[in-house]
């Protein structure tokens, strides 16, 4: 048997082994802005935890290879909003061809690069645009583990993460009904079946996180991130020998077919 675990927030996935998949979400926003930026033509994404650390690293990028300082365009939120001195914001219309195309993107969100930084192994990120082409890659991975790690808010977990895990756990099960599921997994599987005849961004715009972005008026964002399978690609972290030394690239066309 295989194993299918979710982790409904990040602190509790951090013994992860290095041999299975690993799949991260932050469904409002950071993950679906990530995908979306790479679909534009982002050459990459950086993540980072800390503002703090991602200036250092564009600071280092400055004075040691001048000639990429150019391309870095620095992304995030802190408590939903842009940062103060960074070029975009967490929003991923804001990550449109014209923005982004051959960038290189430094990315720090208060909750979602957490969550990507904590996976081992090999690490997939999910959003609800590319849930089929995930869940595609999982199932040609050949895993005998695979880990569904949720961002959450502020500690705590949110609707909006738990059915996106929901439904890769539906269709990853539907297809192999050789997982075994942890109980997390049945219990956002049963979320996502029991939810399914609502539209998707209704169940958006009434989670937590879907709340918070109507509070701070950010509400396209909610209907930006529930187009569901618009994007088939299937961003991937790879461990790089530089500084920075995590890098999220698009996977090859052949891996996704």
């Amino acid at each position: 048997m295989k194993n299918l675990d979710v982790y409904p927030i990040p602190v509790l996935a951090r013994d992860l082994p290095d041999d299975g998949v690993a799949v991260a979400i932050d469904a409002l926003r950071a993950t679906t802005t990530i995908t979306t930026a790479l679909a534009n033509g982002a050459d990459c994404v950086t993540p980072f935890e800390t503002v703090e650390e991602t200036l250092q690293a564009k600071a280092t990028i400055a004075r040691e290879r001048p000639e990429l300082a150019a391309r870095i365009t620095l992304g995030g939120e802190r408590g939903g909003l842009p940062i103060d001195g960074f070029d975009l914001g967490n929003s991923p219309r804001s990550y449109d061809r014209a923005a982004i195309e051959n960038k290189i993107l430094y990315f720090t969100t208060t909750n979602g690069t957490k969550a990507i930084l904590t996976c081992r192994g090999r690490v997939l990120l999910a959003c609800y645009l590319n849930a089929d082409a995930v869940a595609r890659r999982i199932l040609t991975s050949d895993a005998e583990r695979v880990s569904i790690v949720c961002a959450g808010t502020g500690g705590a977990f949110t609707e909006e993460d738990l059915l996106l895990a929901g439904l890769l756990t539906d269709r990853l099960t539907l297809a192999d009904r050789n997982f075994a599921l942890n109980v997390q997994a049945e219990v956002a599987r049963e979320m996502w079946r029991r939810e399914a005849e609502t539209p998707l961004v209704e169940k958006l715009r009434a989670s937590r996180g879907g709340q918070n972005l109507k509070r701070i008026g950010l509400s396209r964002d909610i209907s930006d991130a529930a187009r569901l399978d618009a994007l088939d690609v299937v961003p991937e972290c790879r461990r790089v020998s530089d500084f920075p030394n995590v890098e999220i690239r698009l996977g090859s066309a052949r891996e996704s077919q």
